[in-house]
């Protein structure tokens, strides 16, 4: 019975989600039990043909063939090595592959329209795919096979330049502010070269600010007085892909610090400790030039595109409106 409180329309919604959680098994459960018991057939095949053959290679291909098998349809654990290899776990909540422990933030919102249980795909420590299953708010329609992306939670920070001063005979006066950017390309793109801000992953256990202040410490060997918030923005609202926390620093001046690849080496040296291990992000590899741009330059700069990634593009336009450059 319809209750007073609900619209009819939600009281469709509340019954569509009691049903599917009382079924036990999804839609496409059929022709999964078919297809597995095919494949088994095949494996049972393989497995007979290594018993009976006497060339060591064959034996060899047959038996990654049929453990490689047996792991990805079923999740029984091959006895993968580690080292840089697919580790295939069988227990219940692992991933069908693994390349490592993902330790961010997983996101399993029922508001959203999350139900069930999980399905993970593929992990490594950077990100975690899982296959979820989804009733969109304000439908009753029920979406098995939504792919989902957690990945670790970023800052981008739009670092300003040391302030520096002219004299003459009879006057001092402070230069116009400049900015410190780089130009560099990555591995998406496509062989482009590229203006970009600092970037990079907040590590378990760290909040936002303090990951924004450790970056620009390392990256740029700078200590900024004022680290403006600019927001939090999810990477991709369908997909996921964690979510990026903007700041604007300002007021910054030199200071002795160590760079990025001598802090990841020292972390490297300490895996006594530990936290060596826990430790995702990782020095860039790519060529980094570092350019000083003078406030018209960024705008010119942005206006134009030469921020490629969007996250860049995104913090530099925020930046840009902060009433701190706005004057």
């Amino acid at each position: 019975m319809v209750s007073f409180n609900k619209t009819r329309a939600e009281q469709k919604r509340s019954d569509a989600i009691e049903k599917f959680l009382q079924e036990k098994k999804p839609i496409s459960y059929t022709h999964s039990v078919l297809l597995n018991i095919g494949l088994a057939i095949i494996v049972v095949g393989l497995l007979l043909q290594r018993t009976s053959s006497n060339d060591g290679a064959s034996s060899s291909s047959v038996s990654s063939s049929s453990s490689y098998f047996s792991s990805f349809l079923f999740g029984w654990n091959s006895g993968g090595s580690t080292g840089g290899k697919i580790i295939q776990h069988g227990r219940s909540g692992d991933c069908v592959q693994s390349f490592g422990k993902y330790r961010g933030h997983v996101y399993q919102q029922r508001e959203a329209g999350f139900i069930g249980i999980p399905k993970c795909l593929v992990e490594s420590k950077w990100m975690k795919v899982q296959q979820h299953t989804v009733m969109l708010p304000g439908t009753d329609q029920v979406i098995y096979d939504w792919l989902w992306i957690d990945y670790h939670d970023r800052i981008n920070v739009l670092v300003e330049a040391e302030a520096t001063t002219t004299t003459t005979t009879t006057t001092t006066r402070q230069t116009d502010k400049k900015f410190m950017v780089f130009e560099q390309t990555k591995y998406a793109l496509e062989g482009r070269t590229s203006k970009a801000i600092i970037g990079g992953i907040i590590e378990p256990e760290e909040e936002p600010k303090q990951a924004a202040i450790r970056e620009v410490q390392e990256e740029m060997g700078v200590k900024c007085e004022n680290m403006h918030f600019l927001g939090r923005f999810r990477t991709d609202v369908n997909r996921g892909m964690g979510w990026v926390n903007s700041f604007l620093a300002t007021n910054c001046s030199k200071r002795q610090t160590e760079s990025k690849n001598s802090y990841f080496a020292k972390r490297s040296s300490s895996s006594s400790s530990g936290k060596a291990n826990d430790e995702v992000g990782t020095a860039d590899t790519e060529r980094q030039d570092l350019r000083l741009l003078t406030l018209t330059e960024l705008r010119q700069a942005a206006a134009k595109g030469e921020f490629l990634e969007v996250q860049w593009s995104n913090t530099v336009a925020l930046a840009l409106l902060h009433p701190e450059l706005m004057n």
